[in-house]
Protein backbone atom coordinates (compact mmCIF):
# COMPACT_ATOMS: atom_id res chain seq x y z
CA UNK A 1 0.00 0.00 0.00
CA UNK A 2 1.37 3.39 -0.94
CA UNK A 3 1.68 6.45 1.25
CA UNK A 4 -1.08 8.12 -0.76
CA UNK A 5 -3.48 5.25 0.02
CA UNK A 6 -2.57 5.46 3.72
CA UNK A 7 -3.27 9.18 3.76
CA UNK A 8 -6.55 8.58 1.92
CA UNK A 9 -7.70 6.08 4.56
CA UNK A 10 -6.74 8.55 7.28
CA UNK A 11 -8.55 11.45 5.61
CA UNK A 12 -11.71 9.42 5.01
CA UNK A 13 -11.82 8.57 8.72
CA UNK A 14 -11.28 12.22 9.66
CA UNK A 15 -14.00 13.32 7.22
CA UNK A 16 -16.56 10.87 8.63
CA UNK A 17 -15.71 11.90 12.18
CA UNK A 18 -15.92 15.57 11.22
CA UNK A 19 -19.36 15.01 9.70
CA UNK A 20 -20.57 13.31 12.88
CA UNK A 21 -19.18 16.05 15.11
CA UNK A 22 -20.85 18.63 12.88
CA UNK A 23 -24.14 16.78 13.24
CA UNK A 24 -23.85 16.91 17.03
CA UNK A 25 -23.01 20.62 16.86
CA UNK A 26 -26.08 21.30 14.71
CA UNK A 27 -28.24 19.21 17.04
CA UNK A 28 -27.22 21.37 19.99
CA UNK A 29 -27.35 24.63 18.04
CA UNK A 30 -30.73 24.11 16.36
CA UNK A 31 -32.31 22.09 19.20
CA UNK A 32 -34.06 19.91 16.66
CA UNK A 33 -35.76 16.72 17.90
CA UNK A 34 -35.21 15.11 14.51
CA UNK A 35 -31.48 15.80 14.62
CA UNK A 36 -31.38 14.58 18.21
CA UNK A 37 -32.93 11.25 17.22
CA UNK A 38 -30.57 10.96 14.26
CA UNK A 39 -27.48 11.92 16.27
CA UNK A 40 -28.18 9.34 18.96
CA UNK A 41 -29.10 6.54 16.56
CA UNK A 42 -27.30 3.23 16.53
CA UNK A 43 -26.26 3.71 12.90
CA UNK A 44 -24.30 6.86 13.67
CA UNK A 45 -22.67 5.19 16.64
CA UNK A 46 -21.45 2.49 14.28
CA UNK A 47 -20.17 5.14 11.86
CA UNK A 48 -18.21 6.64 14.76
CA UNK A 49 -16.53 3.30 15.44
CA UNK A 50 -15.77 2.88 11.72
CA UNK A 51 -14.30 6.40 11.53
CA UNK A 52 -12.10 5.76 14.56
CA UNK A 53 -10.93 2.45 13.09
CA UNK A 54 -10.10 4.10 9.76
CA UNK A 55 -8.10 6.79 11.53
CA UNK A 56 -6.13 4.22 13.53
CA UNK A 57 -5.50 2.06 10.46
CA UNK A 58 -4.46 5.11 8.43
CA UNK A 59 -2.00 6.22 11.11
CA UNK A 60 -0.56 2.72 11.44
CA UNK A 61 -0.17 2.30 7.68
CA UNK A 62 1.41 5.74 7.35
CA UNK A 63 3.76 5.06 10.24
CA UNK A 64 4.70 1.67 8.73
CA UNK A 65 5.52 3.27 5.36
CA UNK A 66 7.55 6.07 6.93
CA UNK A 67 9.59 3.70 9.11
CA UNK A 68 10.38 1.14 6.41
Amino acid sequence: MTIQASITVLLVGIAILGFLLGLFYLKDRLQSPTLARLAHSELLMRFTVIAAALIVVGILLLFNKLVS
